[in-house]
């Protein structure tokens, strides 16, 4: 079961990393909406990306009735879905950077 939730976090993870480099190439285009759009987007799936393995976690890890082996399989299995999704953890600094240079960068070219 966690080899499942490994590569759905993999697949994930990668997703929005390259829904973060799509809102970069936008940006790059000068398409200030898109570009803001698609970043806003990647920071959501950051974040996501960040919190979706302690979740999965502690869903897998209540299972256990021993209190030891629940916090080490709790442990586990988010060091595990952690590594899978680290690329969506990268989009989250991309898109917010991203997010900000659009604002500036609307603003600047409706002057």
């Amino acid at each position: 079961m966690t080899q499942a939730l490994e590569v759905l976090m993999l697949l994930l993870g990668l997703s929005i990393l390259g829904v973060a480099l799509l809102g970069v190439r936008a940006l790059l285009q000068r398409r200030w909406d898109r570009g803001r759009t698609l970043c806003l987007i990647a920071v959501a799936g950051g974040i996501g990306c960040g919190v979706l393995p302690f979740v999965l976690a502690s869903g897998i890890a209540s299972s256990s009735a021993d209190p030891a082996a629940k916090a080490r399989l709790l442990a586990e299995t988010v060091a595990r879905l952690m590594n899978c999704g680290a690329a969506g953890l990268f989009a989250l600094p991309i898109g917010g950077v991203g997010a900000l240079v659009s604002l500036v960068g609307a603003r600047r070219s409706r002057r």
